[in-house]
């Protein structure tokens, strides 16, 4: 295992240079009377750079932290108020990710969309689970994953990314939100104008696409059904290139272990998504720093 403590130590001066200007000199968003022993970027960096190291469970962290790690973390916290204030701090993280994404110089004029199913307990225990069930909108819900070509239940985690995998966009919705909901809410407003966006059949809609191009200059390419009556073929290299996205969900699943929850909120299930997202983006980002290539992210702590 790479050493827990030297990727902490780095996170945080990531997390630095994006929040210069949002955070005090202590490194926390807002004032806090009664100072704790770790600042809200210390609680991002652990929080990120643990999923860095492939280390999912919480239960598994501290209990390294507090064996093969005890002498070179004095300022940890207690397990429940990190788990606490990490829940809190889920928007920066996603924030995290996206001015890093910004800051990396890989841009590109062409997004990729796709989503994945990110199930949360057995479908035999549907009429029995409680956990995530706290906020009736936001509670999981049965959905068809056209991957397995099975019913689950839990979420869908839609991701939006450039050409080369920089990330741009996330949202967690419950599983039988459609695909196509996610460019519904989408803000073009913090993405380029005049761009392309790939995705596959779930994408396919007439009147997205028409306000897309009609209101940001945005085009919505994806494939065509073999009914449709207007049947506009895609680039063929622009079919290779969203591919890209199904390479990164493959890396969440694997190295990251994206479909083994351990969550028991919805909160501390948006948290772990969005902590894993930013691990993605501070390996892509040390990968350039070092010249290496930028998706090899297994290789960018050695």
């Amino acid at each position: 295992m790479h050493d827990l403590r030297a990727m902490y130590e780095k996170t945080p001066e990531i997390a630095q240079e994006v929040f210069n200007e949002d955070v005090n000199e202590r490194g926390d968003f807002n004032f806090k009377p009664r100072p704790s022993k770790m600042t809200d970027l210390q609680v991002i960096a652990l929080a990120v750079s643990s999923e860095s190291a492939c280390i999912d469970s919480e239960n598994l962290l501290f209990s390294k932290l507090r064996t093969d790690f005890k002498s070179r973390f004095p300022e940890l916290i207690d397990r429940s108020r990190f788990n606490r204030r990490r829940r809190l701090l889920q928007p920066f993280i996603v924030e995290l990710t996206k001015r890093m994404s910004m800051t990396m110089g890989v841009s590109s004029d062409i997004s990729i969309v796709d989503s994945m199913p990110c199930p949360i307990v057995k479908n035999s225990r549907e009429r029995s689970f409680r956990i995530c069930k706290e906020d009736p909108v936001n509670a999981p819900r049965k959905g068809f994953s056209a991957v397995d070509q099975r019913y689950y239940i839990g979420y869908r985690l839609h991701l939006l990314t450039n050409e080369h995998g920089v990330f741009q966009d996330m949202l967690v919705t419950p599983a039988n939100v459609h695909d196509i909901n996610f460019l519904k809410d989408l803000a073009p407003e913090e993405y380029c104008r005049d761009k392309t966006i790939l995705g596959d059949r779930g994408y396919i809609s007439k009147q997205v696409q028409t306000d897309l191009f009609t209101q940001y200059e945005i085009k919505l390419e994806v494939p065509y059904k073999s009914n449709q009556r207007e049947k506009i073929p895609i680039n063929p290299e622009n079919g290779k290139k969203r591919r890209r996205i199904e390479v990164q969900f493959a890396q969440l699943c694997d190295q990251f272990r994206i479909k083994l929850n351990y969550a028991k909120t919805f909160g501390g299930f948006l948290v772990r998504m969005a902590s894993k997202l930013a691990a993605i983006a501070v390996l892509q980002k040390i990968n350039i720093e070092k010249g290496r290539p930028l998706n090899h992210i297994k290789h960018a702590w050695s």
